[in-house]
């Protein structure tokens, strides 16, 4: 009897063990060719059967002299903005990305599934540095789901593998036809104070509430660049732009009012030739801590009475979807960094939150 039960009980395991075998998910690595893998935010994409990588700026751009640049080229080779669009109805999906040219602050990934936000990852110091492995389930099941992974803004990071389950495929889905915004501007739009988290920066939070597509062409550290406004005119029709920018020029460019103001106002008129449909907002700058540039005794408020006075120059000529927005008036001490008071000028994550909704109201009003 003892024996007939121990085999009932080996027969029972070897069943199991048989079963979770056949029940063992395989998962089939994807074509990265395929167009179905819709790049958003990028106008610049190198597609190749094994790795997707994609630029906010052209080489020509990020290799223009710093005279015309007037940013760090491995600053600009970050994705902030970038996210990465595609449906299936495969149950789980794997994404590996690796990390690629650039600088690298860690990097944060957000996963949307059906315009919801339903997972988050989050590589920092040495993990950034390696493969990175995204791993998550379909929401809905079996049924087809739209995924859009948004990118990291600190990070500059390539496809290399997206898998799925055997049984699954990659849908097509159609072109995105939304309304399109570029966001311009140094570090503030860039997104640092959020991490290196692009789905919590002011531009994305203002093109989820706006449901526009958009274009973050904004880097760290950069001044009044000649180089991105002429690459303007190799983006696609605009139709909403904010620029915020001018702190560096204040601050650690030394520039007197005259400068900014003629370097801002020959800015202004290469953007507009480019994109001469878009309702351009032109923000002064934001509220900040710093009182003055020491070396030059030159106040944040000499730079926003300046560009007040452009703007209406452009007006008068006959701009009409020109705007101006005073940026002190639409951000406060809440704005900022609670997390680094020595940090004068960049939003927290709550900071940006609230920058993005008082936007939003002026876009849509």
């Amino acid at each position: 009897m003892i024996k007939i039960v121990f085999n009932i009980i080996l027969l029972s395991s070897l069943f199991v063990s048989c079963s979770n075998s056949l029940a063992q998910e395989t998962f089939v690595a994807q074509d990265l060719r395929m167009e179905k893998i819709q790049v958003l935010g990028a106008n610049y994409v190198m597609r190749e059967e094994a790795k997707l990588s994609y630029n906010r700026f052209s080489e020509a751009t990020l290799n223009a002299p710093l005279s015309e640049a007037m940013f760090n080229a491995d600053k600009a080779r970050t994705n902030s903005g970038i996210r990465l669009r595609f449906k299936s109805a495969s149950p789980k999906i794997r994404l590996t990305f690796a990390p690629d040219q650039g600088q690298n602050r860690g990097a944060e990934f957000a996963v949307l599934q059906n315009g919801i936000q339903t997972h988050t990852f989050d590589f920092k110091g040495e993990k950034s540095k390696n493969e990175m492995l995204l791993e998550f389930e379909n929401v809905a099941g079996e049924k087809e789901s739209l995924f859009e992974v948004v990118l990291p803004s600190f990070a500059n990071v390539s496809l290399l593998k997206m898998e799925l389950l055997d049984r699954a495929s990659l849908l097509s889905i159609p072109e995105d036809v939304r309304p399109i915004y570029f966001a311009i501007g140094n570090s503030i739009t860039h997104g640092v104070g959020q991490g290196s988290a692009a789905y919590l920066t002011y531009p994305y939070l203002l093109a989820q509430k706006l449901d526009y597509n958009y274009y973050n062409l904004a880097v760290g550290g950069a001044k009044i660049s000649p180089a991105i406004a002429s690459m303007t005119g190799e983006m696609p029709q605009a139709d909403v732009i904010t620029i915020l920018i001018g702190y560096n020029d204040l601050m650690f460019n030394d520039k007197s009012v005259k400068q900014y103001s003629n370097d801002y106002r020959a800015y202004l008129k290469t953007i507009r030739q480019n994109q001469p449909k878009a309702a351009i907002y032109c923000i002064t700058l934001t509220h900040t801590r710093a009182e003055a540039n020491e070396r030059t005794g030159i106040v944040p408020d000499d730079f926003r009475e300046a560009l007040k006075i452009l703007v209406n120059d452009f007006q008068k000529n006959g701009d009409s979807k020109l705007y101006l927005i005073e940026g002190d008036e639409i951000s406060s001490e809440k704005n900022l960094r609670a997390d680094r008071l020595t940090d004068k000028a960049h939003f927290g994550i709550e900071g940006a939150a609230l920058f993005a909704e008082e936007l939003c109201q002026i876009i849509k009003h």
